[in-house]
């Protein structure tokens, strides 16, 4: 199995402090909470999460798609990654409990196939689709939002 590595924002987030436009300040009122794309954690109910529009490309694509996403409004990081061999099975449960759309793209930055998926079923797609030799990495979305989950390539 192909050895997976996640970065949760693979393109710099603009500065909470002010908001940008357009951002809103929301507080959790339930959990599972708002997904944090900073640490990969759900926020807990009574935590502030800033809803702000972010694009993860690392270069020009016509697949370039700003869309929303949630960050903690305290500055918050991941937990200390697991070994690459041990992450897929050390996912995220903020990953592997909702319905996830998974783009794989080339070193062009252009779509060369998705999938939808559930989450649970994360680490053996995002394998499968590394081990094409035109993918250079994937982009993980909620299926439904659409929003921005996480970056995935290859050690």
């Amino acid at each position: 199995m192909t050895t997976l590595v996640l970065t949760p924002l693979p393109a710099p987030l603009p500065s909470l402090d002010p908001l940008p436009p357009g951002a809103r300040a929301v507080v959790a009122d339930a959990a599972p909470g708002y997904p944090c794309r900073r640490c990969l954690r759900d926020a807990a109910p009574g935590e502030t999460v800033i809803l702000l529009s972010y694009d993860p490309f690392l270069g020009e694509s016509p697949y370039r798609q700003p869309g929303p996403i949630y960050v903690h409004r305290e500055t918050c990081a991941p937990a200390s990654p697991a070994p690459a061999d041990e992450l897929p099975e050390h996912l995220p449960e903020q990953l592997t409990r909702r319905l996830l759309s998974v783009r794989a793209f080339d070193e062009d930055h252009l779509m060369r196939t998705a999938v939808v998926t559930p989450g649970v079923e994360l680490a053996r797609v995002a394998g499968e689709l590394l081990d094409a030799p035109d993918t250079a990495y994937l982009h993980v979305h909620n299926a439904g939002p659409g929003c921005f989950a996480v970056r995935i390539d290859r050690a």
